[in-house]
């Protein structure tokens, strides 16, 4: 399943500047950009749901979860790494398949484990929270011309808690769902809009006493626009799905598209 990281029309490039960003209109620069994908499933033409079975390459992939990797360690993202990932690998029964669904997250029974002791891409300590055991299911790291000190997203599930047996357990999940309904495997490529993910935030500007952009926390008002175009409720009614996120789109794959979607 190929992705590719664009910015509106614009293929992402660590190197470049993107105007007209968010509300304000901001120029934005990106040094980092993953997500971690999980229960990826293929759609059969009478609905069926197919759990896609990942292949643990040893890198991007467990049998778990996949992530994502758009950087390459250039330009603005001179603390990342050379190494990109832009398609989720697996295999399913033989049969024809129509589309595809999956989530941004990493799976609950694994998410709490102590990340120093996983295998890769559990392993990455970015991709950690520093405050309390999980993972950030998408980092975005940004800046833009009223935070040229940073504007980020890290999506992540929030309050929570672990109960006297060490079960952890969260009142937010930030799980968004993705459905395409027609997605064909061999010629579309999934595309990763980070210019429709801000097009209803106020990237120039942070809420006081908040961290710096997104960090998933109910109450900062900051997340109210990017958590739209997620497809995520707010934190009203438990961070519910909306179904209507703008920040993935199916394409047909550019003619000079190489294997990994790039």
């Amino acid at each position: 399943i190929n992705f590719q990281a664009v910015v509106g029309d614009k293929a992402f490039d660590c190197k470049e500047t993107y105007e007209g960003i968010g509300t304000t209109n901001s120029k934005m620069t990106v040094s980092d950009f993953k997500i971690y994908i999980q229960d990826v499933r293929l759609i059969g033409k009478d609905g069926k749901e197919t759990l896609l079975a990942l292949t643990n390459d040893g890198k991007f992939q467990t049998e778990q979860v996949a992530m994502l990797d758009f950087e390459n360690g250039e330009g603005n993202c001179g603390n990342g790494t050379k190494e990109l990932n832009t398609a989720i690998r697996g295999s399913v029964p033989k049969g024809k398949y129509f589309g595809v669904k999956f989530k941004i997250g990493v799976p609950t029974e694994i998410n709490h484990l102590d990340g120093t002791l996983q295998s890769s891409p559990l392993n990455i300590t970015r991709m950690m929270w520093n405050w309390q055991i999980g993972y950030k299911f998408a980092r975005i790291d940004t800046k833009t011309t009223g935070r040229p000190n940073g504007y980020v997203l890290h999506l992540g599930s929030t309050n929570c808690e672990t109960d006297t047996n060490g079960e952890t357990t969260c009142k937010y999940a930030n799980r968004p769902e993705f459905s395409f309904a027609k997605f064909n495997l061999a010629k579309d490529v999934i595309k990763v809009d980070l210019k429709a993910l801000f097009a209803d935030a106020n990237v120039d500007e942070n809420k006081e006493q908040t961290a710096a952009g997104c960090m998933s926390f109910p109450g900062d008002d900051d997340c109210i626009g990017v958590f739209k175009s997620l497809g995520l409720k707010f934190e009203a009614e438990g961070n519910q799905l909306t179904g209507k996120q703008t920040f993935m789109r199916a394409e047909k794959a550019a003619t000079n598209a190489n294997k990994n979607g790039e």
